[in-house]
């Protein structure tokens, strides 16, 4: 008789297996829709960095296999059918754009820059790129009498815009392969660099090319640093590509290959000052007469018609992009911003929310927003309506968007998908015959790793605060939760402010920053709160902080405890919060102005508004928010700082921060640090070297999360406290 099967122990997973999860973050299908590329984020431990390899997936019959196979894909894009344009790099390399033709073999680098490629577009035979100017990146002539020096904010940029044509560089390098090493050296690369129009130098941020492959537009901004990212301007180049580089070449070959002198003729002797170069051959550079604080989105697939994202009220951080839709000929004949302005149409104002991406493509306008504790996908109608596209499984089970979005021409949605109870999957989406569902194919399992393990349960719940202002969380609860037992509670507070938290299974955060799952499965309620000035509630909310940074945010999180402590949940004695960058703010504000907190964790976090704002690289987000410049009224930056709570703090603190964080620079943490030490408040500062704001090695994020673990294991649950195990 055979004996009974006992269910097996689930497994509890340890931050190391978060880190080393395979994760999907891109989907992007082929134009008729026959082919898929995913985009899949790995660890690798031995080397120390993040990588993304490419998979391309043939839904038809089934079957998904690896396309590159060294190196990271940053950016895909096809070309047509059946080949993938791939921007790779390698640990030695930087990125150049690989081509993949009938989705064979390793494809081939059609690019050879020197400082290695941004970001590529498809265009004209052949590709557009931005790339650094090799000779304006290196400032040799200044290096060499003057050594090395930054001119704070008023460097120029050296971004440029590069055209190369494929069948040109076909050709280009079967002349190289065929070549001597003198014939070599007399052949010119298919290059030719766009951004010569330029009166001046120019950060280009991002290039939108019209389908039709005769116009490209540019969203630029008058420096690299990110103090101009609302002083913007645009351009429209109209040109014919092929031809601007068959001119280039056949100028370069010239200049090569001078005139011979003709015997008894005397040479013309060189100008003193050269002839400026006619350049008009790269096509006709117009500047459009936007507003600063707007950009081109998206341009129609005929090329009649611009997708603009404009703030209309006005440029504060907290005020959402709108989509509006102009004519191209207007947009290019609006005389000033007041005219251009007045042939733009509002399409998305009556939605409320901020969209993140759009796209343009034979069957409309699509755009990807927050709603509540989920992502969603809207099409515009253009006159102010909108379609929400339901997106379900087979099974009817509902889904949503994590993050990005890509729709082919043919009306193919590749999207990765998420919710409550599942884990991200490469997914393929199409309307059913009702056209009032998007019926969701996945083509991964990458879920499949995680079967046996204990995740708990995750749901979206409410509560009122302080001032009546109803705010949303994603609540995980232990495996095993009891509504009758009360549990440590511990928040884990997103950054931004504008973003949120998600209502699915395992968020970014879990899986690279906290250890929300381990705290679970140790019996711990884990909170993550929408507080007020996040996304996806509509404008007013988002504006709600305003003032009030900090001030709000506490009241929000301290009625949280309340309410889950009147549900019978919450043991009120052992609460924690953790958060990143906005959310490592909230919690040094919550541990220096609460007593509520067991313990707090601040992960990139401003201690001092006043240190934030000179040392920072955004210095208009305290202005914005607070409404004043630090030099004439501190009175609001005193109030909303973590810092001015010092006198009276209690709270043990765990500092985490990246070295060379321009975003919040370390000066906040070692405030923070130095004043805690003062005070006898038990504190602990990590630094990692060579890190940013965010957190970008496997080994490093896996010691952020230890610490986080270890910290709040001890805090409430008495654990031993051993921030960094023993060597040996």
């Amino acid at each position: 008789m055979p004996e009974p099967q006992t269910p097996s122990t689930p497994y509890h997973p340890s931050p190391r297996d978060m880190l080393m999860l395979d994760v999907p973050l891109e989907v992007h299908a082929s134009p008729a829709g026959g082919r898929v590329a995913i985009s899949v984020r790995r660890a690798n431990w031995n080397e120390n960095h993040y990588e993304t390899q490419c998979f391309i997936c043939d839904h038809g019959r089934g079957r998904v296999f690896p396309l590159t196979r060294f190196g990271s894909a940053a950016q895909v894009e096809w070309v047509d059918e059946e080949t993938l344009a791939v921007l790779k790099s390698s640990s030695e390399d930087y990125a150049q754009i690989w081509l993949y033709e009938a989705l064979l073999g390793e494809g081939w680098p059609v690019t050879d820059h020197k400082t290695g490629v941004d970001s590529f577009k498809p265009f004209a035979g052949g590709f557009l790129y931005l790339a650094s100017d090799p000779k304006r990146s290196e400032k040799k002539a200044r290096r060499d009498k003057f050594g090395r020096f930054v001119h704070f904010e008023q460097e120029d940029s050296a971004s440029a815009l590069y055209y190369t044509g494929l069948e040109e560089t076909r050709s280009y390098l079967a002349r190289l392969r065929a070549a001597t090493e003198d014939e070599a050296k007399a052949l010119i690369p298919p290059v030719v660099e766009l951004s010569k129009l330029f009166e001046q130098p120019l950060k280009i941020a991002n290039i939108i090319p019209s389908p039709r492959g005769e116009a490209v537009y540019l969203n630029c901004w008058r420096r690299d640093d990110l103090v101009y990212y609302r002083r913007g301007s645009v351009y429209c180049l109209q040109l014919d590509a092929r031809a601007a580089l068959a001119e280039h070449i056949q100028r370069e070959q010239a200049h090569k290959q001078p005139a011979e002198k003709e015997p008894g003729k005397e040479q013309p002797a060189e100008a003193d000052t050269p002839e400026k170069e006619d350049l008009s051959y790269l096509g006709r550079l117009t500047r459009l007469n936007l507003p600063t604080r707007a950009q081109v989105a998206a341009v129609s697939p005929d090329g009649s018609q611009l997708l603009i994202e404009y703030q209309g009220r006005d440029e504060k951080m907290y005020t959402r992009s709108d989509l509006w839709i102009i004519d191209t000929q207007a947009a290019l004949a609006a005389a000033d911003e007041a005219a251009f302005v007045a042939a733009m149409r509002n399409i998305s104002a009556p939605l409320d929310q901020y969209v993140f991406k759009s796209l343009w493509v034979e069957s409309g306008i699509y755009g990807l927003y927050e709603e509540g504790t989920e992502m969603r996908l809207a099409r515009f109608h253009g006159d102010g309506q909108y379609t929400v596209l339901d997106l379900r499984l087979e099974d009817g089970q509902p889904v949503f968007p994590w993050y990005d979005f890509h729709i082919s021409n043919a009306g193919w949605l590749g999207l990765v998908t998420v919710n409550a109870s599942s884990f991200p999957e490469a997914s393929l989406a199409r309307p059913d015959d009702s056209g009032q569902v998007w019926r969701v194919q996945r083509l991964t399992n990458y879920g499949q790793a995680l079967q046996d393990w204990s995740l708990g349960t995750v749901e979206t719940i409410r509560w009122t605060s302080k001032d009546g202002t109803e705010i949303e969380g994603v609540l995980r609860k232990p495996p095993d939760f009891d509504p009758a037992k009360k549990y440590p509670l511990v928040f884990v507070v997103h950054g931004g402010p504008k973003d949120s938290s998600q209502a699915c299974l395992l968020g970014g955060e879990d899986l690279r920053y906290y250890p929300s799952v381990q705290l679970a499965n140790q019996g711990c309620l884990v909170l993550k709160p929408n507080y007020r000035g996040s996304t996806g509630r509509g404008q007013a909310f988002m504006e709600l902080n305003v003032n009030n940074l900090g001030v709000g945010d506490l009241w929000d999180l301290e009625s949280a405890i309340d309410h889950l402590v009147s549900l019978g949940w919450v043991d009120a004695e052992r609460v924690g919060c953790m958060g990143w960058s906005q959310g490592g703010y909230i919690s040094a504000f919550a541990g220096l102005h609460s007593k509520k907190f067991k313990a707090v964790s601040v992960g990139a976090g401003i201690a001092d508004w006043y240190t934030y704002h000179i040392s920072n690289d955004i210095p208009d987000f305290t202005t914005d928010y607070l409404s004043a410049s630090p030099f004439r009224d501190r009175q609001e930056y005193i109030k909303t700082a973590p810092i001015s709570g010092l006198a009276e703090a209690s709270t043990p603190m765990l500092i985490q921060h990246g070295s060379d964080d321009r975003r919040v620079p370390l000066s906040n943490a070692t405030e923070l640090y130095r004043g805690l030490k003062e005070m006898g408040v038990p504190v602990e500062l990590f630094i990692f070297p060579g890190m940013g704001h965010p957190i970008t090695r496997p080994r490093e994020n896996h010691a952020v999360m230890h610490q986080n673990l270890t910290w709040f294991s001890h805090y409430l649950f008495d654990t031993p406290l051993e921030l960094v195990p023993q060597e040996g």
